[in-house]
């Protein structure tokens, strides 16, 4: 049907599986049953087309992502303070050390000050630490791809670390409120 269709198969990007039927051992079977499929017009018209295959989370078949062009962020991402911090020793001693600096001008000025210099501390140390929950997010999938990818494969292993994956999405939910 594919070739009679003249369909063409762009790819993908990701673990070559989209499907797997979750057992223990060699009763394991991941195969790869989803697919997009283009015809040559798409390809002609968008030749940077490309598939992305997600993780199976909640399923027993991956997510799929049929992009016509790869993403590029254009600008620097705006430096939001994260909730999560707040508690956080680090981030304290920071801003204890830069609110103890003395700076001369209205109390406007003074605030700007210390935030245009707390800004880059905490920007510099949030991209270095552990509460980056889409790092998080993405290192626990990294884990869990690592494990499939050993057979026979753990599936308690696996369902712990999507465990951790969803509170993990539930964090970084927190975030986004």
């Amino acid at each position: 049907m594919i070739q009679d269709m003249r369909l063409h198969d762009p790819g993908y990007q990701g673990d070559p599986f989209t499907w797997a039927n979750k057992r223990m051992g060699m009763a394991c079977i991941r195969e790869r049953l989803d697919r997009a499929l283009c015809s040559q017009i798409w390809v002609d018209a968008f030749p940077e087309t490309l598939v992305k295959h997600f993780t199976d989370q909640g399923s027993d078949h991956w997510a799929l992502l049929l992009s016509d062009k790869p993403y590029v962020r254009m600008c620097r991402p705006l430096f939001r303070f994260d909730a999560r911090w707040a508690d956080n020793t680090v981030v304290r001693a920071m801003v204890s050390y830069v609110w103890q600096e003395q700076i001369q001008g209205t109390p406007m000025f003074q605030l700007w000050e210390r935030l245009k210099k707390l800004r880059p501390l905490l920007y510099d140390w949030s991209r270095a630490g552990t509460t980056n929950s889409l790092r998080n997010i993405q290192t626990l999938r990294n884990e869990i791809e690592r494990i499939k990818a050993i057979h026979p494969i753990n599936w308690q292993e696996v369902a712990g670390l999507e465990s951790e994956l969803s509170r993990q999405w539930e964090v970084e939910e927190v975030y986004w409120q």
